[in-house]
This record gives structure tokens, C-alpha cells and sequence, in this order.
């Protein structure tokens, strides 16, 4: 038995991206349909009930597209919107947030986690009570980071302005019992260099959509929904604005061939 549907992600713009690169890495074989919200992105800085709007828009259109599961490239809509969408559809939907808390929980000796995040997801406190879940004795430390969001977006993290907020930002995380950092936006791996810079190599950083991408495929693998076509694998990506900042961004991100990189409307985008 296999399923020769696409994977679906979703993300409120190109931090997804990042995951996205993951699933090509971990599944190879697999097609690929992504969906960033650039027009109204950033989600961070949205109502609850703006960014489960929104989700669902996504939602619909990956369902459209005939993907077999989504996966929530995006820590805000995970941490304000998955818990109801999963509600509203039958379609296998996974969170970024419950598998980077995991590995959080695993990867701390001091018992000491610092999360760093979009204001939405800071403000759910999703990572700091799934953590608590894994094991209640661990101390988090969790710090909104919203522009970092827009470093990324913008190609600007190794401007002057980025580096001084990055370091200001971090500045919590450099006393050091601290050993272990959750990068919980899914834009955040792409600053791995200037959070070194800052922070240093002792820290363990935590990037959420490498682990979400193994527990997905393990579900996969689980239930027979792998594709056995190793031949032609597609790799899909849309935007719903800022398209020609997101197709460079995305090519120079995956470093891989994609088949197809649009412009599409989802929902109430005007």
C-alpha cells in the first residue's frame, strides 16, 4: 500500500520553508505543495481568531490541492488555530509545537529551556505548557522575538538594526544555565548563524520542523502512506503576495529544483 499525494504545508509566509527543506531532505520521494501567506503575513502580531481565519483559508486550499496530511509549518498557527481547525477537518493535521517541545525536554541537562517566538505564540504559552507536560520540573524562559520574523522576510538579518536586536533579545539566554534554546517560529532557523554569534556554540538550538518532519514521517511510514513512485518527485510552492521576494528567497532557501512557484488568492484576500 501506498499514497502518491502530496505533502501539504502551510505557513504564514516563507518560514515554512525551512520545513519544507526538511520534508525534501527526510522524504525525498515525496511531492511537495506549500502555501505562505505573504499578503497578510505576519501572523505573530494577529487576533486568535485573525490567524485561525486565516489557517483555514490554507487548510482549504491545501485540501483542494489533494494533499494526504498538512502539516503547520507555522509555531502561531499551531499554537492558535491547529486546536480548533482540527476540529472542523478529517484531514491529518500536525502542530510544530508538541515535537520541538519533546526534543526540548529531552535535550536539557540544566533544566533550564528558553523559547523564542512569534508575540502569538509567546502569548498561548503553548511551548511553556507543553514542556511542563514532558517533565513539569523544567524552567522555561519564553521571549517574544516578532522582528526577527521580519529580518528574514526582508533579507536583513545580517543588517546592523538585526544584529543589535538580535542581541538584545537573546541577552536572557546568555547566563549559562541555560543550555538549551527553542527556535519556535519556524523562520528562526534561517538566523542560526546571528543566534550563534550571539549565543555561542554551547547552546543547544532546537529547530521545531526538523522534528515535527520525523514524527510526521514515522506516521506516515506507520500507516501506509509513503509513495512508492521514486521517479519524478514535485515540488509546488504558492504565495499569496510578494511574489517575486518570495521566489528568490525560495530558491536561494531549498537549493533545489521546484517545479512550480505562483501567485494564488486564498479566502477573504483582498
Amino acid at each position: 500500500m501506498s499514497d502518491k499525494r502530496p505533502i501539504g504545508l502551510l505557513d504564514s509566509g516563507l518560514g515554512g520553508l525551512t520545513v519544507t527543506k526538511e520534508v525534501i531532505k527526510q522524504m525525498p520521494d515525496e511531492d511537495v505543495v506549500f502555501i505562505g501567506d505573504e499578503a497578510r503575513m505576519p501572523y505573530g502580531t494577529k487576533t486568535k481568531e485573525q490567524i485561525t481565519d486565516y489557517t483555514r483559508d490554507l487548510v482549504k486550499y491545501l485540501i483542494s490541492q489533494d494533499v494526504k496530511v498538512i502539516i503547520y509549518a507555522c509555531n502561531t498557527a499551531t499554537a492558535n488555530a491547529l486546536p480548533t481547525l482540527k476540529n472542523e477537518f478529517s484531514i491529518p493535521m500536525f502542530g510544530v509545537i508538541q515535537p520541538g517541545a519533546v526534543a526540548a525536554s529531552l535535550s536539557t541537562k540544566t533544566k533550564h529551556v528558553g523559547v523564542i517566538g512569534t508575540e502569538a505564540t509567546i502569548k498561548s504559552k503553548s511551548y511553556s505548557k507543553a514542556i511542563a507536560a514532558v517533565d513539569p520540573t523544567i524552567d522555561v524562559l519564553d521571549v517574544a522575538a516578532q522582528k526577527f520574523v521580519s529580518f528574514v522576510e526582508n533579507d536583513a538579518a545580517d543588517s546592523d538594526v538585526a544584529k543589535k536586536n538580535i542581541a538584545e533579545t537573546l541577552s536572557p539566554y546568555k547566563d549559562p544555565k541555560f543550555d538549551t534554546l527553542v527556535l519556535g517560529c519556524t523562520h528562526f532557523p534561517m538566523l542560526k548563524p546571528q543566534i550563534r554569534e550571539v549565543l555561542g556554540d554551547e547552546i543547544k538550538l532546537i529547530d521545531s520542523g526538523v522534528e515535527t518532519v520525523s514524527y510526521v514521517k514515522d506516521y506516515l511510514e506507520t500507516n501506509h502512506l509513503l509513495t512508492d513512485d521514486t521517479k519524478d518527485r514535485s515540488i509546488k510552492l504558492h504565495a499569496t503576495g510578494g511574489i517575486k521576494e518570495f521566489e528568490r528567497l525560495a530558491k536561494e532557501w531549498l537549493q533545489t529544483n521546484v517545479d512550480e512557484i505562483s501567485l494564488v488568492d486564498v479566502g477573504d484576500n483582498k
